[in-house]
C-alpha cells in the first residue's frame, strides 16, 4: 500500500469544514490518519511525528483529543515507547517513556512506565543528566520538570535516590536546582547523604539535607558516619556543616554536640577535622570529656578541647578492703 504523508496543511484542509482551529506551532505528520467527529478524537498510525515548538515526539501510534466547545486540538497521546526530543543550541534533551501525553493548549509533556530523560551537551556522547523514574511531567512554560515513583538522578559526579523530585531548569534548559523528597539520598563518590528532603543547588554546588540527616563518609576504609537534623554539603570546598542533634562516630570516637563542621585536609582534600561548637561531649574508650568547643583530628588521630571542660574517667577499678583480715 502507498505510504501516506500527513501534515498541518492537509489536516487543516481536511478538517476546516468543521470549524476545527489549530496552534499555529502544532503539526503531525504519519502514514495513515482517521477522524471521528463524534468522539471528538483524531487518531494516528504508523511514524506518528508531532512538533510543537522546538519539541519533535515520535511513535508508532497517536491519538490527538479535540475540545468540542473551542475546536481546538487539546491534547496527544503517544503509545508503544514514544519519545520526544529538543534540541538547543548547545544541548539536545530527550524524554522516553512507554506513553506520553502532550498537552496542546498548556505546553506540558506527561510520561508514563519506565521514563527518561537525558540531557547531552551537544558533540558530547556522554549525557550530565539522566533522571528515571515511573512519571514525568515537564512544563515546557516554567521549565519544571516533575518525577515521581522510584527516582533516580544522575548529574554529573552526584547520583540521587527519592520517592519524588522536582527538577527547575533556567530558559536554557541548564539544571538549577533539585528538590527530592521521601527517603531521600544523595551519592557522590565514597559520600553518601540520606535525609527526608533534600535540596540541591546545581548552579553554587550545594546540598542541603533536611530532617533525620546522615552522612556516611569514606576515609581510606574507615568510614565517618556525621547524624543531625540538618546538613548542608560544600562540593566546592568538600564541607559539611550538620546542626541540631549532631552525633559524629569516627573508629572509638563518639562525639556529640549541638553543631558541628567537617573540614577537609588541604593537602589530600579528604575530611580530616571536625569541630564542634556549643556545648558538647566526646567519648573515647574509657573517658568522657565535655567542652564548649571540641576538634576532632582524623590523622593523625587526636582531639582537644576547649572552655569549661569537665573529664569523667569511666569504670575506675576500685577494690574494698576487707576490715576483717
Amino acid at each position: 500500500m502507498e505510504r501516506f504523508k500527513h501534515i498541518i496543511t492537509a489536516l487543516f484542509l481536511l478538517l476546516a469544514g468543521a470549524g476545527l482551529v489549530f496552534a499555529a506551532d502544532l503539526s503531525i505528520e504519519s502514514d495513515k490518519q482517521s477522524f471521528k467527529m463524534e468522539e471528538n478524537k483524531a487518531k494516528f498510525d504508523g511514524n506518528v511525528r508531532v512538533k510543537m515548538d522546538d519539541l519533535k515526539a515520535n511513535s508508532p501510534r497517536a491519538e490527538v483529543y479535540i475540545d468540542p466547545k473551542t475546536k481546538q486540538l487539546t491534547d496527544a497521546v503517544m503509545y508503544d515507547k514514544p519519545y520526544v526530543v529538543q534540541v538547543k543550541q548547545d544541548k539536545t534533551n530527550e524524554i522516553k517513556a512507554n506513553i506520553l501525553k502532550m498537552s496542546l493548549l498548556n505546553k506540558t509533556i506527561k510520561a508514563e512506565g519506565n521514563t527518561q530523560t537525558t540531557v547531552t551537551p551537544k558533540d558530547s556522547p556522554k549525557p550530565t543528566v539522566i533522571i528515571t523514574a515511573d512519571t514525568q511531567s515537564y512544563d515546557t512554560k516554567t521549565k519544571v520538570l516533575t518525577a515521581n515513583g522510584g527516582v533516580i538522578i544522575y548529574y554529573k559526579d552526584v547520583e540521587t535516590f527519592s520517592d519524588s523530585a522536582v527538577a527547575n531548569l533556567n530558559k536554557n534548559g541548564d539544571l538549577q536546582k533539585i528538590t527530592l523528597t521521601g527517603h531521600g539520598r544523595l551519592k557522590q563518590k565514597d559520600s553518601i547523604i540520606t535525609a527526608d528532603k533534600f535540596i540541591y543547588d546545581a548552579v553554587e554546588e550545594v546540598a542541603y539535607g533536611l530532617g533525620n540527616a546522615h552522612s556516611d563518609v569514606d576515609m581510606d576504609g574507615t568510614r565517618i558516619n556525621v547524624w543531625s537534623d540538618r546538613q548542608e554539603y560544600y562540593k566546592t570546598a568538600n564541607i559539611i556543616q550538620a546542626s541540631g542533634k549532631v552525633h559524629v562516630i569516627y573508629k572509638d570516637y563518639d562525639a556529640k554536640g549541638p553543631k558541628a563542621t567537617v573540614y577537609p585536609d588541604p593537602k589530600t582534600n579528604k575530611p580530616n577535622e571536625i569541630v564542634f561548637i556549643g556545648r558538647s561531649t566526646i567519648v573515647e574508650q574509657m573517658r568522657s570529656i565535655e567542652a564548649d568547643r571540641i576538634k576532632m583530628y582524623i590523622n593523625p588521630k587526636n582531639f582537644f578541647a576547649e572552655g569549661n571542660v569537665k573529664t569523667v574517667i569511666r569504670n575506675v577499678d576500685t577494690k574494698k578492703n576487707d576490715l576483717n583480715e
